[in-house]
């Protein structure tokens, strides 16, 4: 994707990364204040309406500074499962790349605390941000603060920010829905009972599992006996779940949701005695014990998987970018790979591992970046709440 000298930059050594960092600082001043004063940076304004839709192209070329000298930092709901925690392990690496400082927050779905966690990003001047949803609406003032301070903020699902990265979680449930009602018809006859793993209390991941709904509403034969909605603070909730749902329908043929409840789900049945072979279960987010079970063959079909490790990979790498005057994307869409086979799973899980090399050389797969804005033109942020 990207061949710019930035590259080369990483291999220097942190502190003359920083000293020519403190260098400009120095130098530079921002709306006619110091660029080391946190207060210095103007606002950012109302943002402008028009949905980002041209490719991004990344430039060697820097423009004004902003006035902030914090580093980078990941704004985390949960990182006890996988997926989560990729996110922020790969930022941190693209920080270290740069030789940047990086700060790692974990709410685990206290909104209070999060915001709390926000406000001391913003007390130290942390430049570029990955704010993870917690507490949408609550998040927002706390987001626009950075932003008006100078700070990137990259928002997931959510926005207005100044790059959402967002995933058409309509699209996925539809294909996620369209998997799931094939393999009713093709193993079997047409009829299942169906158990959902849903979160629905995430306004903008809920679009998933209404298309999900939508597809398994088509199918005459099919019963969607429990629709549950998943307590991410509580790792043992699907096992918990899936249990009491057996007591009541213990003829449950399909089981649908994120890989992390899924699992524990499947846990469940195997307790409880019933043959896991007889039923089929489909996740996403490409849980690694998720991946083993599909490679393996059996009862665990497929997952959705968008691949968290580059995520935060781009977002250190754009983060790092914003700080040194460089426009980054304004828009960034995730993509879903379907992973239902050992080659489609081995491929994942190299560039799981090597985000660097994936970001150089398959961006594409896994991330499309769109528009382009910079610290010299935060103003034209896309102003949208719902930025699917």
């Amino acid at each position: 994707m990207t061949t710019r000298l930035g590259r080369a930059r990483r291999a220097l050594s942190g502190s003359a990364l920083l000293l020519a960092t403190a260098i400009v600082l120095t130098a530079c001043s921002v709306d006619g204040g110091p660029t080391n004063d946190p207060g210095a940076a103007s606002g950012v304004g109302d943002g402008i309406d028009t949905r980002p839709s041209t490719p991004f192209e990344p430039s060697d070329e820097a423009g004004e500074t902003p006035p902030r000298t914090g580093g980078l930092a990941a704004a985390m709901n949960v990182v006890n499962v996988e997926v989560f925690a990729a996110t922020s392990r790969s930022m941190g690496i693209a920080a270290e790349e740069f030789g940047l400082d990086f700060t790692e927050t974990v709410a685990d779905g206290d909104p209070a605390r999060n915001i709390d966690q926000l406000n001391s990003l913003l007390n130290n001047d942390v430049g570029a941000a990955f704010v993870w949803d917690v507490d949408v609406a609550a998040q927002r003032p706390v987001v626009r603060e950075l932003m008006d301070a100078g700070a990137a903020v990259f928002t997931l699902s959510s926005g207005p920010s100044t790059m959402p990265m967002v995933a058409n979680q309509q699209q996925i449930g539809e294909r996620i829905g369209g998997a799931v009602t094939e393999y009713i018809d093709s193993e079997l006859d047409g009829e299942a009972n169906v158990v959902i793993f849903n979160l629905d209390s995430l306004p903008n991941i809920k679009p998933r599992f209404d298309a999900i709904r939508t597809a398994l509403g088509e199918v005459p034969g099919v019963e969607v006996v429990s629709d549950v909605l998943w307590d991410t603070s509580d790792p043992d909730s699907g096992f918990t779940s899936m249990s009491t749902i057996l007591q009541a329908n213990p003829d449950v043929d399909i089981v649908v949701g994120p890989d992390p409840v899924v699992l524990s789900a499947l846990a469940a049945v195997e307790a409880s005695g019933i043959d896991p072979n007889s039923m089929a279960f489909f996740g996403s987010d490409g849980e690694p014990q998720a991946l083993e079970l599909i490679a393996q063959g059996g009862p665990y079909k497929a997952t959705y998987a968008f691949n968290f490790a580059i995520v935060g990979y781009a977002a250190g790498v754009w983060g790092a970018d914003w700080i040194e005057g460089r426009t980054i994307p304004s828009l960034t869409i995730i993509e879903a790979v379907q992973l239902d086979s050992p080659e489609a799973i081995e491929q994942y899980n190299a560039d799981v591992a090597d985000p660097a090399t994936a970001f150089e050389e398959r961006l594409s797969t896994y991330l499309q970046p769109l528009g382009g804005i910079s610290y010299e033109t935060r103003t034209e942020y896309w102003n949208e709440d719902n930025p699917q």
